[in-house]
């Protein structure tokens, strides 16, 4: 049986409810599917402020300030992008416990056009004094990253695709995610690829791809964006492995930013390239897949003439960012 997005969301909220008399679910409009168990039981517990998101962040942080335990969802770019004032004040720099649950990241409802596509996100949050970021990828990154969430003495965002996406799962029954640690998913030596969110079903695909082609490469899930585990890219470059970044989001600024810079931070080189949206908005609408088309995103076989070339070539090692 298949879990959701909105499931593991609301399983959670069950379940400190139940530990905790003071959790609170706050949304601006809108229904996160999967948290009506929460709902049902608790609805004194649950507050919908309307369209109104800059109230909907002040409203949860002063019931989080009042030692309350707060969760906060909405469509990413509307959780963050309308009320950025009260997400930095009010949350990022007051150090306020508030957990913001954002859906429709990335270019997963970009069939509804530029208001709904969060592709700045990760950039903009992960640059935030005192907030924690994260972007799960499976039901396994998902359940325990949300439940060390609650845990945290601060602000935490944790960005998801679609709120009615099936949860897969990729990780072997019995692995522990651990908070701020990446993840090696199976492993490889002649390149590795860093996945981050939604995409890393996608990148366990890649990597399928890539062995029938007699290409061994590691598959690293990095489902904690702030704080960042540069010792892990610094174990790859050790290594020389070629590294490949696969994301929902800019190549600016979110997860091929953070590893280029612990790349940097080495003081060595590898072979670089990012994988994600390009510098650009999109002034059209479709599905993911249209988009990806239409921003030439490149897959398997450009990336493998692009490996063969940096493998082959008889040269020091240098990092290069492409998209």
């Amino acid at each position: 049986m298949t879990t959701t997005v909105g499931q593991a969301v609301g399983d959670l909220l069950l379940e400190k409810g139940r530990e905790f008399g003071d959790t609170y679910l706050i949304v601006a409009d809108g229904k996160l599917n999967g948290t009506e168990p929460f709902i049902e039981t608790y609805p004194q517990r649950f507050l919908n402020v309307g369209i109104a998101e800059q109230n909907a962040i002040s409203v949860a942080a002063g019931l989080a300030s009042a030692g309350k335990q707060v969760y906060l969802w909405n469509c990413s770019t509307f959780l963050l992008y309308r009320p950025f004032d009260q997400v930095r004040v009010d949350a990022a720099f007051a150090k306020t416990r508030l957990r913001l649950i954002g859906t429709s990241s990335g270019l997963s409802r970009s069939a509804s056009g530029i208001a709904h596509l969060a592709i700045e996100d990760l950039a903009i949050m992960r640059a935030l004094p005192n907030m924690t970021v994260l972007c799960p990828g499976d039901l396994a990154e998902t359940r325990q990253l949300l439940a060390q969430a609650h845990e945290v003495d601060g602000p935490v965002y944790v960005r998801f695709a679609l709120e009615n996406h099936a949860l897969p799962e990729i990780h072997a029954p019995g692995t522990k995610i651990q908070l701020g640690k990446a993840i090696t998913v199976t492993d490889g030596g002649d390149a590795a690829l860093i996945a981050t969110g939604n995409m890393l079903p996608v990148a366990r695909d890649w990597v399928d791809e890539f062995a029938e082609s007699g290409l061994r490469v590691r598959l690293v899930s990095m489902p904690s964006i702030k704080p960042f585990d540069a010792a892990a890219v610094a174990g790859l470059v050790a290594e020389g492995l070629p590294i490949i970044t696969l994301e929902d989001h800019s190549v600016i600024g979110g997860l091929g930013t953070a590893v280029a810079e612990a790349i940097a931070e080495t003081g060595r080189g590898v072979p670089f390239r990012r994988v994600g949206v390009p510098d650009e908005y999109p002034y059209i609408v479709g599905t993911p897949d249209y988009l990806h088309g239409h921003f030439n995103i490149p897959g398997v076989p450009e990336l493998r003439d692009w490996l063969e070339a940096v493998r082959g070539a008889d040269r020091v090692p240098t990092t290069v960012a492409a998209t």
